[in-house]
This record gives C-alpha cells, structure tokens and sequence, in this order.
C-alpha cells in the first residue's frame, strides 16, 4: 500500500477524528460518489487535500457555480446521530471494514455498522430473490440460510420481504456460526418494512446491519440499487431464488458479475413468473443450486485465497500517478472532450483515440464529473451531459 495512503490512520488501523471528519465530507460532498472518491485519494492522498482541491478540479471542468462542499457541522451532526443509534462509523481504509468489500476497485468509502462488526471479516454469501415468493421457497429459503450460516458462512440479504426475511430468520434459527447481515437501503436506524421490526433487533443484536446512507435518512428508489451493490460487494457469491423478469435481485445479480462474484440460482417452475428471471440466469450461465453444499464446494477455494482476505483492507486506491494539477492542458482537455457525447464510451477507448496518457484522461474526466457534466456507466463507460 501506499505511504500516502496511511496519513490520518492511528496504530490500531482506524482514521483519527480529524481524518473521520475530512473522509465523511469528502463523500458528502456535491458529485463525489465512490469512483471519484477513490481517484481524489489516490492523487491528493489525504481527504483533507482532496476537498481543497475539489473547487478548481470543478472549475477546470467547466462548472459556472460553486461545488457545495459537505459543511464540518453536516459531517458532525452525521457522526452524532450515528453514535446516538450505536452505529459505528467504517472507512475503506479501517482495518475492521469487510474485507472482501475493500477488495473492490471503488468500495463505498463509508458505512454504518450496527451490531457485531467482527462478523463481516467473515466470508459471506448473499440470498435475494422474490418479496412476495412462495411458501415452498420461503421454506428452502430458511434451510438453505441455515445449512450455510452453520457451515460458518455469514449469509447477507436486503430485510426485505419475502426471500430477503426467511434467509434472516434461517440463519438465526437453524446456523449461527456464521451469522446473517441485513444490508438497508435507507439509514441503518430505519427500519424497512417496519413488519420487520422484530427482525431487525434480532440481526442487529445477533449479527450486524449495516448502510452506506446517512442515520435518520429513509429508503427511496433510487437508493435501492446501492443496496444491491453492497449486498454483492460483501458476499463472495449470490444465490437469487424466485426472481421475475425485471427484478431487484436480477441487479444484484449483474453487480455480482461486474465484481468478479459468483452468481448461484435455484431453478423454479417454468409456469411461475416469479421464476422466470431466475431461470433466465441459469441460462446465460449462473451456477444450478440445490443444497449449500453445492454453494460450499465451489466457495470454499476462493476462501482459501489469501489475496482476497489478507491484502485487501487498507485504501485500496486506483494510482493514477499523483499527477500536478497543471498537468492536463485546455488542449488536452478539448481533445478529450470532442471524442464524447451522449452516447457512452469506453475509458479504455478515450485514451486510445486521444492519444493521451492514462493519467490525463482521468485527470479530465475526474474534472468533467465534478462539475457534473459526466455520467458514468457499466463496463468502465461514460458519456458527456
């Protein structure tokens, strides 16, 4: 790991409260999401340097008005309400923060853990599939959640209902050594659906819940599909059981494979829509599942890379060379931005097409997406506003 990388940690690996607060208002801040954030570490090395330069990164990217910058007093009330429900604060680069989290590329810099934090350095398997699934599913659900988490997997789903509930209540009922996670979509305070409210204490007081949103900050929409990110970032693979055409579990499932996860599925009724979805994975390849210890023979040999478990905490950044912020020229950035448009292209191209170093273009791009003019997309793409 980097030196750079190490300012602001104490001993024990954890952000001293100075470096917590700079980190939280860094991701806070207007048009930092994980990817940024990551490139504003690995140029500036501290956060406290990075929301120092995000107001001229914004500018060179053509931004007319002031980026907003995440306040100290928003950073600490955040930190306030945190520490008022019990929840406790991980940065990508604690040494307690899921290691098989951290092993990804962009990891949420943040969540809230409340509960048993040492559960997540275990290795995990996600369960997701249908809200309103089948009594035969449900009831494989709850075993199958069970056998795993006896088999000393942690077992990780969304506290929805349906699926998501019975692989909670499998893993408490029937195999606790693992354990279970509940992912939320919404603060880790709030609980959703609030039938679940029984639940929730019983994770939360047996296992772990854990949100990459603020405390107090309820679900909406477009906050489901971070969930998913993180329920498959946490997990080594994804079992989806009943899951229709156009479902939640189906995202989960594609962020899985965009993360180098293993996706698993439970065939169901051709005749039952809320298997369709399913089926469909296990044609385009998804691994047919019967009983956990189909799911353990093939997990097992990744658990026994120590890559993953041993190397992987510790701010793992993408190094784009701590290039000097003059490097890039209003040259280089208008070559750049003549090879884009709505439609999305690849980063890997821009650099090709432009003949520009690595470095520059995403110096450019990084400034472009600031000043909100970038919008990213799956397999490393990105179009112009």
């Amino acid at each position: 790991m980097m030196d750079r990388m190490t300012n602001g940690m104490t001993k024990d690996g954890k952000l001293t409260a100075t470096a917590q607060l700079d980190w939280l208002r860094l991701i806070r801040s207007e048009n930092v999401g994980p990817i940024i954030f990551q490139q504003l570490m690995s140029r500036f090395g501290t956060a406290g340097a990075a929301l120092a330069a995000l107001p001229e990164l914004a500018r060179r990217g053509g931004r007319s008005r002031a980026i907003k910058l995440c306040s100290v007093a928003a950073a600490e009330a955040e930190l306030a309400a945190a520490a008022a429900v019990g929840a406790r604060p991980l940065a990508s680069c604690e040494a307690a923060y899921p290691p098989c989290l951290a092993a990804l590329p962009d990891p949420p810099p943040l969540i809230y853990v409340l509960g048993d934090v040492a559960r997540l350095a275990r290795p995990a398997v996600a369960i997701v599939g249908a809200r309103n699934a089948s009594a035969s599913a449900i009831r494989y659900t709850r075993r199958l959640a069970g056998d795993l988490s006896g088999k000393g997997l942690l077992v990780v789903s969304g506290l929805a209902r349906g699926i998501d509930t019975a692989a909670h209540k499998g893993a408490l009922e029937f195999g606790a050594n693992g354990g279970t996670v509940a992912v939320l979509a919404g603060g880790v305070d709030v609980v959703y659906p609030t039938e679940n409210l029984g639940l929730y204490d019983a994770v939360s007081a047996q296992g772990a819940v854990v949100s990459e949103m603020p405390p107090g900050i309820r679900p909406q929409a477009r906050h489901f599909p971070r969930r998913n990110r993180l329920i498959s970032g946490l997990a080594l693979g994804v079992i989806v059981i009943e899951a229709a055409e156009r479902s939640g579990s189906l995202i989960t499932a594609r962020f899985a494979l965009e993360q180098g996860r293993e996706v698993f599925a439970v065939p169901g009724s051709p005749m039952d829509p809320r298997c369709r979805g399913s089926n469909r994975l296990i044609r385009q390849g998804a691994t047919l599942i019967q009983d956990a210890d189909e799911v353990v023979e093939i997990i097992d040999p990744m658990i026994q890379k120590p890559a993953l478990w041993e190397d992987a905490v510790g701010c793992r950044q993408t190094d784009v060379g701590a290039a000097p912020q003059a490097l890039e020229s209003d040259r280089d950035r208008q070559r750049l931005i003549s090879f884009l448009g709505p439609t999305a292209v690849g980063v890997d191209d821009l650099i090709r097409l432009s003949e520009l170093t690595p470095a520059v273009v995403i110096t450019i791009l990084l400034e472009l997406e600031l000043a909100g003019r970038l919008d990213r997309h799956a397999g490393n793409r990105v179009s112009i506003s």
